[in-house]
């Protein structure tokens, strides 16, 4: 178990939904969180699981997976510190509907269903907070959806890339080249030309099994069609 300080929890205060919130409310909710360190590889939790807290992601990049339908889990998208989940269990007291895999090693904070209720039994606009992190995984989701329909696969491809970063810089995702295949739904060729084309133009550089965003404004440029 790591140690557990107010400095463990900066990067929630500094990117996403917690740095969105009232410093009263942060203050409420850095009493009550807890540290876990996932390994590389490890299920945090899967589709279908009983209802749980929320996770908020301090290091370390996660996989999201879904499985709507009778096949799956399918990774759906990488997240970045900052992001938070499993605000759909507490909003609707039903199993997880997505799950989670740590890509990396990775620092979560985790607050607890019985701390969630307690902060909203006493005071009831709690839940408005509590529901805005639905409405960013919504937005997340949106963007997603948005950029699988753009027809050209090598903007396509940056797309993904760029959503992966969370629009950072020097953000390293943990990605194989199937898996950026897979959730820009693009075919092996051409995953292979947008990766050298967007590397040629100095947007991101590639390792092995990550690939490094070195120009998010750009990268997004091109997947919008502006260069």
């Amino acid at each position: 178990m790591p140690t557990r300080t107010r400095a463990s929890f900066a990067p929630l205060l500094a990117r996403g939904w917690l740095s969105q919130q009232a410093p009263a409310f942060q203050g409420q909710l850095l009493d009550r969180l807890s540290l876990t360190i996932f390994p590389s590889g490890a299920t945090i939790y899967t589709p279908g699981d009983p209802p749980g807290g929320i996770y908020g992601l301090i290091r370390g990049s996660i996989g999201v997976t879904i499985a709507p339908g009778k096949a799956g889990p399918h990774l759906a998208h990488v997240a970045v510190p900052g992001s938070w989940f499993g605000e759909g269990s507490f909003l609707t007291g039903r199993p997880r509907r997505v799950g989670l895999e740590a890509a990396t090693e990775c620092v979560l904070a985790y607050l607890a269903l019985a701390d969630m209720e307690k902060l909203v039994g006493g005071d009831p606009e709690v839940m408005r907070a509590f529901a805005a992190i639905a409405m960013i995984n919504i937005d997340m989701a949106l963007r997603a959806v948005e950029d699988l329909l753009i027809a050209d696969p090598e903007r396509r491809v940056a797309a993904v890339l760029w959503r992966a970063s969370g629009g950072q810089a020097g953000q390293s995702i943990p990605m194989t080249q199937a898996d950026l295949g897979h959730l820009a739904n693009a075919s092996r060729k051409f995953t292979l030309q947008a990766l050298k084309a967007l590397t040629g133009r100095g947007l991101l550089r590639q390792g092995y099994r990550h690939i490094d965003i070195l120009e998010p404004e750009r990268l997004r440029g091109f997947a919008d069609g502006e260069a």
